[in-house]
């Protein structure tokens, strides 16, 4: 398995292409939910990318610097992990180095994610808490969550 974080400028098309496939599979066709996911914040993004030994893309997620997506914070959004791996940990570590990521790069002391209510516990384990009553977000109930790091 290779870890890897690249900017949207330094991701070849090939890449982004992967990237759209993975977040169209799950997103869209596995969780039955149609929204607009090119949403233009991936254009100045981080993403970071879990490869399998066979170079295939089997976890993902973006990181978004202050004010993008939340007004005061930090986020990381569009997480994934490929059915085959899940339960593995792999969900756990990749959000955890996104967390890092932010630390180290914007010296982040908070970060804020719209997480799918079902997924509470596993973002809790990595340190978000509950921030909000459950809410629709593209059909799914999400609750607002924050992780403050030091």
């Amino acid at each position: 398995m290779e870890w890897s974080i690249k900017h949207f400028n330094e991701l070849s098309n090939i890449e982004v292409y992967e990237i759209i496939k993975l977040r169209t599979d799950v997103f869209v066709v596995e969780q039955e939910s149609i929204y607009a996911d090119c949403d233009n914040k991936d254009l100045d993004a981080y993403h970071l990318q879990l490869r399998n030994e066979h170079n295939q893309l089997v976890g993902y997620c973006r990181l978004l610097n202050y004010g993008v997506s939340y007004e005061h914070s930090y986020s990381i959004g569009r997480v994934i992990i490929a059915p085959v791996l899940r339960g593995t940990g792999n969900g756990e570590e990749l959000v955890r180095k996104g967390i890092a990521f932010i630390k180290e790069h914007w010296g982040g002391k908070a970060i804020t994610i719209s997480a799918q209510q079902r997924l509470q516990h596993f973002y809790e384990k990595v340190g978000f808490t509950v921030q909000s009553e459950p809410y629709m977000e593209d059909g799914i109930p999400h609750i607002r969550m924050t992780a403050h790091i030091n």
